[in-house]
């Protein structure tokens, strides 16, 4: 976390330097509301100050816990905060067809909180649950939320094979997300099973995904779903998979911890998985390399509040 001034002098002794650096930090929720608008989007100042006490908080721990490998500011808005928001959309198209509010949407495999942390920043009035395997994680998660003053928002740390089979949690949800997690069949196998009938499942996943989009096609009758969309988001390199709960999910499903992943449903070659993962992550660092070089944000705008 940002650590506070220690300097309690006034406003009208503060120094030159001192006064540009609150200045340019000023303008950071600033420059997150304007990735907003590009796409789209709209941000309150309040919610663009969350994403900028968000952003402080996931770069401060991270030099502590493996939390993210994107660590430059101008990426994290873009890659981590924008491609959540992304979502917004084809969330808001699902829940027009849901029961009334609250609305509940669970997060799996959440890590350090992509997608559900900036989801519940922008809309408020959802019930999100976020599931994450990783204690320090969970930790981090905690504390983002206390420091945002978010609310109907709860944190749990286990893995969705086990909890997905408690009646506390199956077929409890209107949405479930699910980032880098793993392949498609496999978070079909994860994520179906929290779904009440008539639920959405959203899965952001790269731009290759061919191979395991053809083998989330033949697993997805097996747990209740069905592919009713597969696009590319606007101005990013994020493929939104659309997922219906059209039937009930075998009591069978999910498998035990590790299996879906081992061994995922739909014939999916996992050799053939790992290289085509390998090359995107390859493809990825060399976009990142050949972009032109950003200026560098001022550390005063880089912490939370």
């Amino acid at each position: 976390m940002g650590e506070a001034d220690d300097n309690e002098s006034g406003a009208a002794e503060a120094s030159p330097a001192t006064n540009h650096g609150a200045d340019r930090a000023a303008q950071v929720p600033h420059a997150m509301a304007a990735l907003a608008h590009a796409a789209g989007l709209e941000i309150s100042p309040e919610q663009a100050g969350q994403f900028d006490a968000y952003r402080g908080l996931l770069l401060d721990w991270n030099a502590r816990t493996n939390l993210t490998a994107i660590t430059d500011p101008d990426e994290v808005d873009r890659r981590l905060f924008l491609d959540s928001m992304l979502l917004l959309p084809a969330l808001d198209a699902a829940l027009l067809l849901m029961p009334a509010s609250p609305n509940r949407l669970i997060d799996v495999g959440s890590g350090a909180g992509f997608p559900g942390l900036p989801i519940k920043i922008m809309r408020p009035d959802l019930d999100i649950t976020l599931i994450e395997a990783t204690g320090k994680k969970v930790a981090f998660l905690n504390a983002c939320i206390a420091e945002l003053g978010l609310g109907q928002i709860t944190t749990i740390h286990g893995r969705a094979e086990e909890l997905a089979r408690d009646p506390a949690y199956r077929e409890q949800f209107d949405v479930v997300t699910a980032r880098a997690v793993a392949s498609l069949p496999a978070l079909l196998e994860l994520g179906m099973p929290f779904l009440h009938l008539g639920g959405r499942g959203l899965f952001p996943k790269g731009l290759d995904i061919a191979m395991e989009l053809s083998a989330a096609e033949a697993a997805a009758p097996l747990v209740g779903g069905q592919i009713v969309a597969s696009r590319v988001l606007p101005g990013s390199q994020t493929t939104l998979v659309a997922v219906a709960k059209v039937g009930s999910t075998p009591k069978k499903y999910p498998r035990r911890a590790g299996i879906p992943a081992r061994e995922p449903l739909g014939h999916l070659d996992r050799s053939m998985y790992d290289h085509s993962a390998r090359r995107r992550r390859r493809h990825s660092a060399e976009s990142v390399r050949s972009d032109p070089p950003r200026a560098e944000r001022p550390a005063a705008a880089r912490g939370s509040s």
